[in-house]
């Protein structure tokens, strides 16, 4: 049977619902195939650089807390204050260890040992009095500064006690050679630090609800061999895998394991941080594939549901519109079948046509007339929208300039009084909080009404710029620098301890007492400023508190001669750290 003699014989109605099934089958299935494969594509492309940004970022806190802790061990095996202490006062020592330890938990070991080997104090007494000297942490800090990668360590795992799970200790190691006042090496400060602290970062990646917070996160070695992770301490990389990670630090689709083919990985290598020169640690960061795939998958079943629902709606609206289309020519049909047979019927009935198409003409002229009114009306509000919007963004850009210059000070750039305290007190609520360490600093030049005196107030003016510029140099970027007026600075040092606010006072005030501030005159003017130090008591009340007592230890350094650091006698009465200062 011939196609057309069929069409023939099947209505207009009929062939318009048919022809509207098959175009709505066609683009329900082209979408929802369209969208399966591009979907997939796209989001294994998102999804890998998801994965690659949490390697990067779990990468750098590590090499950035490694780095702290290079610092601190660094800091305090060059503290100038400690020169004495090192060989004659190991009680001292030991309790400048332990208050260390005690800022920052995390550090399981802290131990000075002699020349020979020989652990002359650490943390809690452990292994004094024992020999390191074949520790691969000794035999590199007696020569250079040193960071190991993590190991396992039997005889301080027996002293530790034993863990809550089953799994062993495991520390990475910070060393550094301690010099005498001849800068002659007399030992070694090491500190092992609990690798508990990589588990602790990777766990605070993978909070919340996003996709990556279901992702699997392992640390390797620069051999391959995995630290953090499932198939702890197995060499997971081929020799050619770890070459591609040495040419191409981060990136995306690394198979690992072996049901590679059912993840998606991005990976990060870590590099260092600063002068902490890193140990290369790979960060591999895995998310199934099934899993990374399931918004495609509930994509695709809400598309095919819609596009039923919407083929079965074109469907009845085809069939609806045919008959519309249709019921005239039937009528007409109808009416020239009685012409011949009926002798009452001469011609066709007027059926309409050409008035329903003049209607439809004027119709649509009104229409476009109306369009176009609509459009003219929507052109001038848009013109005055953009014009709003101008005047809008001006107006943020005043509010925000008068903002800053309320919480500034106009000299120096720095924050002004009312702006630091209250930024202050979200810090101080924060350390309080979860326990942290917070120390304040309070600087004065000396002899700045001299200054003026002698070189005018510009020159004076050119002294408080260079010394706030000094301040905020020798400060982190998470330390808060301010004016509180005149030549008085305040500085507030986030996750410090009293050591460590002596050692950014001594670093600050050794920078502005290095070189002379020179005027617009010309004049080399020399300066110098005292400083006091406090850290923040369970007893204040607020920020203010410590900011006195930091204050009368400014006082202190003042009486004692200027152009030094003095701790506050509440701390130094706490003794630890303090004693030793």
């Amino acid at each position: 049977m011939r196609l057309p003699g069929l069409v023939d014989r099947i209505s207009i109605r009929a062939q318009v619902m048919l022809a509207t099934a098959t175009l709505a089958i066609i683009l329900v299935l082209s979408a929802t195939i369209a969208t399966a494969l591009l979907g997939r594509r796209i989001l294994s492309s998102i999804t890998g650089n998801e994965l690659t940004q949490l390697a990067e970022v779990m990468a750098s806190r590590l090499d950035r807390g490694m780095f702290e802790r290079y610092r601190e061990i660094g800091t305090i095996a060059g503290l100038e204050m400690l020169r004495d202490v090192w060989e004659r006062d190991p009680d001292t020592l030991r309790a400048v260890l332990d208050r260390m330890q005690f800022s920052y938990p995390d550090y399981a070991w802290i131990g000075y040992a002699r020349k020979d080997g020989t652990v002359m104090a650490a943390t809690k007494g452990m292994l004094e009095g024992a020999s390191v000297a074949q520790r691969p942490w000794f035999m590199e800090g007696v020569q250079k500064a040193f960071a190991g990668d993590v190991h396992e360590a039997l005889l301080l795992s027996k002293m530790l006690g034993p863990r809550t799970d089953s799994e062993p200790f495991r520390f990475v190691d910070v060393a550094y050679p301690v010099r005498n006042a001849a800068g002659e090496i007399i030992g070694v400060l090491g500190a092992h630090l609990s690798w508990d602290w990589a588990t602790e970062v990777r766990q605070s990646l993978l909070i919340g609800e996003s996709q990556t917070a279901r992702a699997d996160i392992s640390i390797l070695d620069s051999k391959g061999k995995v630290l953090l992770g499932r198939n702890l301490n197995s060499v997971m990389l081929t020799p050619q895998q770890l070459a591609m990670v040495r040419e191409r630090p981060s990136g995306s689709g690394l198979a690992y394991g072996e049901d590679a083919d059912q993840w998606l990985t991005g990976y990060a290598v870590g590099r260092g941080f600063r002068d902490y020169p890193g140990l290369d640690w790979l960060v591999i960061a895995r998310l199934p594939v099934e899993v990374a795939n399931r918004p495609v998958h509930e994509l695709v079943g809400s598309i095919l549901l819609i596009g039923i629902g919407l083929g079965i709606f074109g469907i009845a609206m085809a069939r609806w519109l045919a008959g519309r289309v249709t019921r005239p020519i039937y009528r007409l049909s109808r009416e020239a079948d009685r012409i011949g047979r009926d002798a009452g019927v001469h011609t066709l009935p007027r059926v309409g046509g050409a008035r329903e198409v003049m209607l439809l003409s004027q119709s649509l002229r009104s229409l476009l007339r109306r369009v176009g009114q609509a459009e003219h009306r929507l052109e001038e509000a848009e013109r005055e929208a953009v014009a709003h919007e101008a005047e809008t963004r001006e107006l943020a850009l005043d509010v925000e300039r008068l903002r800053k210059l309320s919480e500034t000070d106009p000299l120096t750039g720095l924050l002004n009084r009312r702006a630091f305290l209250a930024t202050a007190e979200r810090q101080v609520a924060y350390a309080r909080r979860y326990d942290r360490a917070l120390a304040v600093v309070v600087g004065d030049i000396d002899h700045f009404k001299r200054v003026n005196d002698t070189h005018g107030h510009a020159a004076g003016d050119a002294v408080i710029r260079a010394v706030a510029s000094r301040l905020q140099t020798a400060a982190r970027d998470t330390d808060l620098v301010a004016r509180f007026g005149g030549e008085e600075f305040v500085v507030l040092l986030m996750e410090s301890d009293i050591t460590a606010a002596v050692s950014y006072a001594e670093r600050a005030r050794g920078l502005i007492s290095a070189a002379p501030v020179q005027s617009e005159t010309g004049a080399q003017v020399s300066v110098t400023l005292s400083l006091g130090c406090t850290i923040l008591s369970p007893d204040d009340r607020d920020v203010q508190d410590a900011i006195d007592r930091a204050d009368d230890a400014l006082y202190s350094a003042k009486a004692a001669g200027r152009n030094r650091v003095r701790v506050s006698l509440h701390v130094l009465q706490d003794g630890g750290a303090a004693a030793a200062i």
